[in-house]
């Protein structure tokens, strides 16, 4: 009877096992494109379900999923809840090495000490792929940080009265990718209620979401990156606090500001204000086509076009080599924000082409 108990544990830890490695194993190969992390995972899969073969009738026939009190639990619950791909494979690796530590522990009750060492070397194993997998997300979370064509800057003072969730519930439906929050006269309180919800919604839609200036705040609601001005903390300072995950992009006004950026390992710099704005207090005088176009031939990390971009010179902008230029007015205080949108991506598309 124990013996029974005791494989009815293995087999339930079996399957946990495979599962989550397969789970991961799909997102290597479909969602990130890497092979060799895909065969990785399979082949540990696979190496677990060989060495555990001489168990597999005994958990077959000690199986008993109708009166397995662990379904009601899992349905009740929220904890498995999933926000992102990350937490996605969090979880799964979780789920692999708990797994292989229970049939590491329980196959020595029954007699497969060789066995428990397969899967003790196994759950090592996966601790390896797990490192490796979690440093292909920071990279490439800061990497393709800036994959987008217009980047979207919140300006709740130019709103025509709708409030911020109201307008970036509209960028998204219009496929916006990116969207930064700036807000400078709100309360810490209401920054962070608006940047949690706009968080979710990004997360949603596939988008990106940046704060800008708050370093605090990034960090508390998971932002994918950080947006800070020449008279910010150091970059160095920054990276401390939000971890190797999060994006730091940086204003920038001069060549030696984008050389001196570039030194510092920002993941990419703003490049403006290319005309004249309002948007922002105590902006720069504008710098115009000369430094955007240093930065075009000089500057080899992302880089978004800002300041004062409109319908009317959104063309010159794009034409000058900006793949990726930052509006605010433009499309916070439009009447119908899907059409401007699609407006902003025709002038693009069209730059583009003649260009």
């Amino acid at each position: 009877m124990i013996n029974k108990k005791i494989y009815r544990i293995i087999d339930a830890n079996l399957n946990r096992t495979a599962e989550g490695l397969r789970v991961i194993e799909d997102l290597m190969r479909f969602a990130f494109n890497r092979p060799d992390l895909s065969a990785a995972l399979r082949n540990l899969r696979h190496s677990i379900r060989k060495a555990s073969s001489s168990m597999f009738d005994y958990g077959i026939l000690s199986r008993d999923s109708q009166n397995d009190p662990g379904l009601a639990v899992s349905q009740a619950s929220k904890n498995d809840d999933k926000a992102s791909i990350r937490d996605l494979i969090i979880g799964n690796f979780k789920r692999v090495q708990e797994g292989l530590r229970c049939l590491e522990e329980n196959s020595k009750v029954v007699g497969h000490y060789t066995v428990s060492k397969v899967f003790e070397s196994g759950r090592y194993e996966s601790y390896t792929l797990e490192k490796a997998i979690m440093e292909l997300l920071i990279s490439e979370n800061r990497r393709s940080i800036l994959d987008t064509d217009i980047y979207c800057i919140t300006a709740h003072d130019h709103s025509n009265g709708r409030s911020n969730i109201d307008v970036v519930e509209k960028m998204l439906r219009a496929n916006i990718k990116l969207v930064q929050y700036r807000e400078k006269d709100k309360t810490l309180l209401q920054k962070y209620r608006e940047c949690k919800e706009i968080r979710h919604m990004t997360m949603d839609f596939g988008a990106k979401f940046i704060v800008n200036d708050d370093i605090e705040l990034a960090v508390m609601v998971e932002a994918d990156g950080v947006h800070i001005g020449q008279d910010d903390f150091p970059v160095h300072e920054v990276r401390k606090i939000v971890g190797d995950s999060i994006a730091i992009g940086l204003s920038t006004h001069s060549p030696e500001q984008a050389v001196a950026a570039v030194e510092a390992g920002v993941d990419y710099i703003g490049v403006g204000p290319i005309y004249k704005t309002y948007t922002k207090k105590d902006v720069c005088d504008p710098v115009g086509f000369d430094y955007l176009e240093y930065v075009v031939a000089n500057i080899k990390i992302p880089f978004v076009a800002i300041g004062g971009i409109k319908s009317h010179n959104l063309a010159d902008v794009v034409k000058r080599g900006a793949g990726c230029v930052a509006m605010v007015t433009e499309i916070v205080g439009a009447d119908d924000i899907g059409k401007k949108v699609e407006e902003l991506r025709e002038i693009i598309n069209q730059s583009i082409t003649k260009n």
